[in-house]
């Protein structure tokens, strides 16, 4: 099976006239969806492999990429800190979407149903991680206090590449989890199952044309 990958994030930072007080970090999250189609679990996995997206190089069942910006003001007094700072995510989750059940046995197509809700759920979880990490971050941010600004600066630079790499850690962990549990779900059990189980599953979803019934 593959892994998910970290999250994709592209940083811009704008230090300019805003005045919008703190706030937690805001999200928008767009689903798109990529079609597969079969006769069967082990088709509907080979259809994931050829269209899923590619993480890291690697193909995956789905993937949360993010676009993180953020942008604030410096309040120069005795010192210089953050006055305010606007910090926001877009996501883009991409899942499988089924094109159509026509052909798929009620057990594989229950499975399906699971593993997809099993995907999205993993996919939202990524999701709450940036935020969490990205809600600790403005919080340390807002705390920096340096004698220039420009100090100032640099140290929320630094804070930001060391929640990144803190934050892709937990993604990992999360994945390294995760990979123990997708094994163990119903329908990739059923993929992997040996090769005469598995042609055997094949055979009882493609019964004779006489003997085919409807399975809508």
């Amino acid at each position: 099976m593959r892994a998910w990958g970290a999250i994709a994030v592209a940083v811009a930072l704008l230090w300019g006239g805003s005045s919008t007080a703190l706030a937690k970090p805001k999200s928008t999250t767009q689903y798109k969806y990529y079609t597969v189609s079969g006769d069967s679990a082990v088709e509907l996995y080979i259809a994931m492999m050829k269209r899923g997206p590619h993480v890291n190089g690697d193909q995956a069942y789905a993937s949360t990429t993010a676009t993180q910006t953020l942008d604030g003001r410096f309040l120069r007094t005795s010192n210089c800190r953050l006055h305010d700072m606007n910090l926001s995510f877009q996501f883009t989750i991409r899942l499988p979407k089924l094109s159509s059940t026509k052909g798929l046995s009620k057990t594989t197509r229950d499975r399906w149903q699971a593993f997809s809700q099993f995907l999205r759920k993993h996919e939202e979880t990524h999701r709450a991680i940036w935020l969490a990490c990205a809600a600790d971050f403005e919080k340390r941010a807002m705390a920096v206090k340096a004698s220039t600004c420009e100090a100032a600066d640099a140290e929320i630079a630094r804070l930001a590449d060391a929640a990144r790499i803190a934050c892709n850690k937990k993604h990992d962990a999360f994945d390294a989890a995760e990979q123990k549990r997708v094994a163990k779900h119903p329908f990739v059990k059923q993929v992997l199952a040996p090769p005469k189980k598995q042609t055997a599953a094949l055979a009882a979803q493609k019964p004779a044309k006489k003997k085919r019934k409807s399975v809508f």
